[in-house]
């Protein structure tokens, strides 16, 4: 069976103490750092996506969205968790930052609404068919949510499997639960 996990958004931002935080979001992380340095060899890739904002990004409050600044390309709050990537350094494992929210008029909670990663993500699934991809990550109830949805169109023969013990939710998880609940496709490991 090939494999793929995608960690969306693991970034400092979205980490408590960053301009976006999300509740459990660093515990989260830290283990499934640890869930990365003992299980990284039943994926066959391994993704990373990661908002791309540029300072006049159409969902800033200041720019007529509805949240605060965060993942500001090149900032600190946009690079990717330190402990997530000493994890797979230290594994050896290769690995593919996407991108997503790069273009100021528009958002892209999940990484299929970016053209070019969408595209590289199809291109990589064509070289070796997923029959499941592993998915977790910040926040459960947006870009964690969205991906899902859309994965499940780009991927119709493909099951997504939630890591709930490596996501951090703003709602506690509801969202997240209510799709799984609702698509026998998606399935979860606790």
């Amino acid at each position: 069976m090939t494999r793929k996990l995608i960690i969306v958004d693991a970034q400092y931002d979205f980490i408590e103490g960053g301009s976006l935080g999300v509740e459990g979001a660093r515990n989260a992380m830290d283990k499934l750092s640890v869930y990365l340095r003992e299980n990284h060899g039943k994926y066959n890739e391994i993704f990373l996506t990661a908002d791309w904002h540029l300072p006049t990004h159409c969902s800033f409050k200041e720019n007529g969205g509805i949240w605060p600044k965060h993942c500001i390309q090149f900032s600190h709050g946009a690079a990717i968790y330190q402990p997530l990537l000493d994890a797979l350094d230290s594994v050896k494992v290769d690995y593919t930052v996407l991108t997503k929210g790069c273009d100021e008029d528009h958002e892209e909670y999940s990484i299929f609404k970016n053209a070019v990663s969408k595209a590289y993500l199809k291109s990589m699934d064509s070289k070796s068919k997923s029959d499941v991809i592993d998915i977790c990550g910040i926040a459960g109830d947006y870009c964690v949510k969205d991906t899902i949805k859309d994965g499940l169109i780009v991927f119709p023969n493909t099951e997504f499997n939630v890591l709930k013990n490596f996501v951090a939710s703003i709602d506690g998880g509801k969202t997240l639960d209510d799709l799984i609940m609702q698509n026998e496709r998606v399935i979860c490991q606790e």
